[in-house]
């Protein structure tokens, strides 16, 4: 077997586009989760359809068939064209090489998939880098359904398609052929001259779903193949269904010279220039650093397959990595917000919070961060911004108020690095509306407590990132006062006040704070005090009663701009954080040490709630963990000690990412060792936390 399956099998790739698009599969090619496929599209509200799942892939050489791709099936995975795949390389755009058995440089052939940024179109282009001639077959599989279903078994046997194979001439004299797709007459569907391609369409008549392609060399014919009960053993481990058709209406044929490169597209809309669009979509990808083994050029003297790397050495330079590691971020603009998590979600208040905070090291993200704020601005209702934005049938909700406080400070945080008198006069008026809609709230189930401290009450006990609920109960209950809603709050309403001061230096002219809200900040900082025990913080207060968990919920309370407990405090929550809490991946939601801790991260959808905040690793936690370790240390270890310890921090995934073994970093993992990624293979704040760390470490070098 390929020694390259086993370590693919695991990783997945991801491609995106600024509409919450993606394209999405394993190292390997074999789709595991029925939201694994070439192109899942989205609009401007991120409705997603499954459009594309792959190709049936085949390869003639003198009679000798080589297969690519590979299948699922309950049984056996078949065809096996993973054992073909000589290496796969994720990042800056997943790329596959192939050759023929056993591996040899006379047939290679390079695989590359790339996104457009601004359309639903994604590009595979296949490249010969082999000796010989060769002749290409392909099935596209389409899915046509939401991203989030199956095609049942057999429904798609006497499902109805509206087809068209259109050849588009370059040449402006030439007339272009549009042909019934029922008519089998090859030679009118070729397309060989420079510039010319054909495009074909399917659109299905049950859900008007449609799906474009283009072809820039070969023929395109008709056909009809139903691909029966593919299996997605990812679904099936997580206790749904999966198990799917998939049909192919057209066949696609072309031969490639040696050196030579042919290219496919897959859109939601008719493509009108071909060359155009993948000459775009290469630009996208051509600034960024590729893995220095990835082959530029056919082979020439037979040594390509030697040249590779097969001993796990890094793939990218550090200063490489570091541009690889941004683009990841941006994986997840789309559409003036912030996607929280690929595949399975949509745009998040909390999360795009925290994500936007990562992206003010980016100097150039400014506008979008701004643009992004006044967007969410739009959206308060009462107060609050929402947790979940509408999306794929669901309904916008309400159910956080951390989200909104987030929000406040990032408001102070941009205005710091734009010093502009106008914005701080915009903000500031809308701050103070939030701030008294939350003092005076009626309308949601939590309260401002005569202590200063905010309460949520027991119908919002899942009003905390820790919101996990089954059957309407919550599975990590935040009622009461929670500690890390809280050193928000504080952080909230010092960042008003800072903003009323910063207006003031501005103009001259004083610029006082409302009266009501600078009290009410100093009572939250005096009663704060309740939340201490011994050497770590209550993760909640019952009135006045601590409730005590371990949990990282601390690490947010402390790491935020604003103190609320002094250093040698600070530094007895780190040290207990970092026994009990603190992995290679994440912070632990809580101690091994609790009866209620859950080591794995497996089983049904209730199982794996269970599990959710009560032990699994979450990588975005990194960042508060490592900004409490700045705060606790910065001005008595060196910034070369910080630095060095900082990066100790992350070296699992800078390391992952150098050696090309990861494209994005994931939303949980396993409670204990090993720790297996588990939950969204892409996950915004996890990699806005690697971003945010690995750029204070870069900067700390910078003031050397």
């Amino acid at each position: 077997m390929n020694n390259y399956f086993m370590e693919t099998h695991h990783h997945e790739w991801i491609l995106t586009n600024r509409l919450g698009a993606y394209a999405l599969g394993t190292g390997n090619l074999i789709n595991q989760r029925k939201y694994h496929g070439l192109l899942i599209a989205s609009d401007s509200a991120f409705n997603r359809t499954h459009l594309v799942a792959g190709m049936e892939e085949k390869v003639e050489w003198r009679g000798e068939v080589i297969h690519l791709d590979s299948n699922n099936y309950s049984n056996c995975i078949y065809p096996e064209g993973f054992l073909h795949l000589v290496k796969p390389w994720l990042r800056p755009y997943p790329a596959f090489l192939y050759s023929a058995l056993p591996h040899q440089n006379d047939i290679l052939i390079l695989k590359e998939i790339m996104m457009d940024e601004n359309t639903n179109t994604v590009l595979i282009k296949y490249t010969n880098f082999g000796h010989h001639k060769l002749h290409f077959e392909f099935h596209p599989k389409f899915t046509l359904t939401a991203h989030h279903e199956l095609n049942q078994s057999g429904s798609l046997d006497f499902a109805q398609f509206d087809t068209k194979i259109e050849v588009h001439r370059n040449n402006p004299d030439a007339s272009n052929q549009d042909v019934p797709s029922s008519k089998d007459v090859k030679s009118e569907f070729s397309s060989n001259g420079e510039g010319d391609f054909v495009r074909f369409s399917a659109c299905r008549t049950d859900n008007r779903l449609c799906v474009h392609g283009a072809l820039m060399q070969g023929e395109v014919i008709p056909n009809r193949y139903v691909y029966y009960n593919v299996f997605y053993p990812w679904e099936v481990m997580s206790g749904y269904s999966g198990i799917g058709d998939q049909i192919s209406l057209f066949q696609l044929a072309f031969d490639l010279k040696v050196g030579e490169s042919n290219s496919i597209l897959f859109s939601d809309n008719a493509i009108h220039d071909a060359a155009a669009v993948i000459q775009r979509i290469e630009a996208r990808y051509a600034s960024l650093p590729k893995p220095n083994d990835l082959p530029a050029k056919p082979d020439q003297d037979d040594t390509l397959l030697n040249s590779l790397d097969y001993d796990d050495n890094f793939l990218f330079k550090h200063d490489e990595y570091m541009k690889i590691l941004e683009f990841a971020l941006t994986d997840f603009l789309a559409n003036d917000d912030i996607v929280a998590g690929y595949p399975f979600y949509g745009a998040w208040g909390r999360d795009t919070m925290v994500v936007l905070n990562a992206m003010l090291h980016k100097p150039d993200s400014l506008d979008i961060v701004e643009r992004i704020l006044n967007k969410y601005s739009g959206y308060i209702k009462n107060g609050l911004i929402p947790n979940m934005l509408a999306e794929s049938g669901r309904e916008a909700n309400y159910d956080t108020v951390d989200a909104t406080l987030w929000y406040i400070i990032l408001l102070w945080k941009l205005g710091k690095l734009k010093q502009d008198t106008r914005y701080w006069e915009e903000k500031i008026t809308l701050t103070e509306s939030i701030l008294t809609a939350i003092v005076n709230n009626f309308t949601y189930p939590f309260d401002v407590r005569k202590d200063g401290l905010i309460e949520l009450q027991e119908e919002f006990a899942h009003g905390t990132w820790m919101d996990v609920r089954i059957d309407g109960k919550p599975i990590t209950p935040r009622s009461g006062a929670p500690v890390e809603i809280n050193a928000l709050w504080y952080n909230a309403l010092c960042s008003y006040d800072a903003m009323c001061i910063a207006l003031g230096n501005a103009t001259g002219k004083k610029s006082p704070a409302l009266a009501q809200m600078v009290s009410l900040k100093d009572q939250v900082r005096d009663s704060f005090g309740k939340f201490w025990n011994d050497d770590f913080l209550a993760d909640r207060l019952k009135g006045n009663e601590p409730v005590i968990e371990i949990r990282p919920n601390a690490l947010l309370a402390l790491s935020l701009p604003w103190a609320v407990l002094s250093r040698d405090k600070m530094e007895k929550v780190l040290e207990r954080a970092f026994m009990e809490l603190y992995t290679n991946y994440g912070i632990r939601t809580l101690s091994p040490r609790d009866m209620r801790f859950r080591k794995k991260y497996y089983g049904t959808q209730r199982e794996r709630d269970m599990s959710y905040h009560n032990g699994s690793v979450w990588a975005w936690l990194l960042g508060a963990f490592s900004g409490l370790y700045v705060k606790t240390y910065s001005g008595i270890r060196s910034d070369a000690e910080i630095a060095e310890t900082l990066s100790s921090f992350v070296q699992t995934f800078r390391q992952s990412f150098m050696r090309g073994h990861i494209a994005s970093v994931a939303e949980i993992w396993d409670g204990d060792a090993p720790h297996f990624p588990k939950g969204a293979p892409a996950q915004a704040w996890s990699v806005a936390a690697l971003y945010n760390i690995e750029s204070y470490i870069v900067k700390l070098g910078e003031q050397k």
